[in-house]
């Protein structure tokens, strides 16, 4: 059983390097969605949905990619064990130019990053066109069942 956001806070860069979303994006400040993820009482992913109108297309490509690689883990909503609830996680956006990665295009190691601690975390990915994207993670609500 895992963490739940801190496992979709690593699953984010590997899922997301490689969308072409991101190249259509402005730079800078890039958005921001709130996502509600309800996990049932085997604590796997039942659904993950975006709150609000109107989600930023990046961010909404960002969620559709990194839930499936998500959906053969168990998770824990609350600590002490699985139990069915919903997470809320806030997801914020910043694009930056960072210019084209060197060596291998086929080693990700240096392109992809996280860090999780306590409800927050960030990801961030280069990809092969010299774009940098970091993605902030924060739990907003645990609402267990």
């Amino acid at each position: 059983m895992r963490d739940l956001g801190r496992a979709f806070t690593r699953a984010i860069p590997p899922a997301s390097d490689s969308d072409p979303v991101w190249a259509t994006v402005p730079l800078g400040d890039a958005g921001k969605l709130e996502v509600a993820v309800h996990v049932d009482e085997t604590g796997h992913i039942t659904s993950a949905e975006p709150r609000g109108d109107s989600p930023p297309k990046a961010l909404a490509s960002l969620l559709r990619r990194t839930v499936p690689m998500l959906q053969a883990g168990t998770f824990a909503v609350r600590e002490g064990g699985v139990s069915e609830g919903t997470e809320t996680l806030e997801l914020r956006a910043v694009v930056t130019e960072v210019g084209i990665p060197s060596g291998d295009s086929a080693d990700t190691s240096d392109r992809l990053s996280w860090k999780y601690d306590r409800g927050r975390g960030k990801a961030g990915f280069t990809q092969l066109n010299g774009r940098h994207v970091e993605i902030s993670v924060r739990v907003l609500r645990v609402e267990s069942r």
